[in-house]
């Protein structure tokens, strides 16, 4: 027989209810609610599945500890490391919030907490991306039976500004070739802009990837980068599609002609020889970028991003009359929505008001034809 609902000192309702008898003693379980009304909601919601046999275990488990059982038995061995690697990050910034909290205790507002610190931060997104994964975990413990109900339940993803994505102006691919770049640096910005290269299948590029005689590169590799976890070479791309072979085109060649041409094994190395470091490659980035300063009359813009150049590249496949078949297939996309959607940069300039213009013209002289001549009684 469940007791009286009392209410707590920190606020809380609470009442017990017997859920068995060992050794002529009654087992109780306390249940809570912020309110009534949600005290009497998690009261029916344990008595169902109390009724079909169900007793809620590892009542202590804190939501890191869940986090991790989640992540062992869900995750682990059935997507790719670099996915893992993106989780882990996630969690990361979960646990560092509600990691602490027991789930029997985790509330909405815990949650909401976590939204307004990261919007506030600025991270909207980043919270969207948290709040997935968070519900995910919760719905996994509903399943295994750690708790009644899925907190997360009618909570709803923050709105944020999409940033546009863009490709590089003119005026910043003229700088690329007045900036004072060293080997690597002229090496690797070529590498991007002109094969469209994700920043983690440049870096993971060795000297077999090349074929100088035939002009063109085998993309099969990712690296993966992080402050907090060493370098991670995957022998598969993002992608299943990411898997391809990308021409070196007459800007490129001889550039990377030159630049391998007394190198071996890896393609862009640290000083160790090994593969590059997320913090070496955040400094030569930032050297790379102020090169460009350096040659510019205006302030660089602060967008500019490795993946810009991908960008670029995608609507240079376009511009110049690259099939959107051929063009998924040079980028490595797996979905054409993301090839047609996500990589094509336009601007007025790109219109080509000449050819509408011809379209109209030829619509009117059909209309003109289609027309009959009222007789005159």
């Amino acid at each position: 027989m469940a007791e009286k609902r009392k209410k707590r000192k920190d606020g809380r309702y609470a009442k017990q209810v017997t859920i068995g008898i060992k050794n002529g003693k009654s087992i109780r379980k306390t249940l809570y609610g912020d309110t009534l009304k949600e005290l009497d909601k998690n009261y029916r919601d344990f008595m169902s599945l109390k009724d079909k046999g169900i007793i809620l275990q590892e009542e202590n488990i804190t939501f890191q500890e869940l986090s991790d059982l989640w992540l062992a038995n869900e995750k682990v061995g059935r997507i790719k490391d670099q996915s893992i690697h993106v989780i882990k990050s996630q969690l990361r910034s979960i646990n560092d919030l509600v990691g602490n909290i027991k789930v029997k205790d985790l509330r909405q507002s815990h949650i909401e907490a976590f939204r307004r610190t990261y919007i506030k931060m600025g991270k909207t997104a980043r919270y969207n991306q948290c709040l997935i994964t968070i519900r995910a975990i919760m719905r996994y413990a509903v399943r295994k039976d750690i708790v009644a109900r899925d907190v997360t339940e009618g909570l709803l993803k923050a709105k944020h500004e999409v940033k546009t994505k863009r490709s590089l102006t003119n005026a910043e691919r003229d700088l690329i070739d007045k900036a004072a770049f060293n080997k690597f640096e002229r090496c690797f910005v070529s590498l991007l802009l002109y094969t469209g290269l994700r920043k983690s299948e440049a870096l993971a590029l060795n000297l077999s990837d090349l074929d100088f005689t035939h002009k063109k590169i085998n993309v099969c590799k990712t690296l993966i980068t992080s402050k907090k976890v060493n370098n991670c070479l995957q022998d598969n791309t993002k992608t299943k599609a990411g898997k391809r072979q990308v021409p070196i085109p007459s800007p490129l060649l001889p550039i990377l002609e030159e630049y391998a041409s007394d190198r071996k094994g890896i393609l862009f190395p640290s000083r160790t020889g090994d593969y590059i470091g997320n913090g070496s490659m955040c400094n030569h980035w930032s050297n790379i970028l102020k090169k460009l300063q350096a040659v510019s009359n205006t302030p660089l813009a602060e967008d500019i991003t490795p993946h810009t150049f991908r960008h670029t590249y995608a609507s240079d496949l376009y511009k110049s009359g690259i099939d959107i078949k051929q063009a998924q297939y040079l980028l490595g996309h797996d979905d054409i929505k993301t090839t047609l959607d996500t990589y094509t940069h336009f601007g007025y300039a790109d219109v080509k008001v000449d050819k509408l213009e011809s379209y109209y013209n030829a619509v009117k002289m059909q209309s003109n034809e289609n027309i009959i001549p009222l007789k005159h009684a």
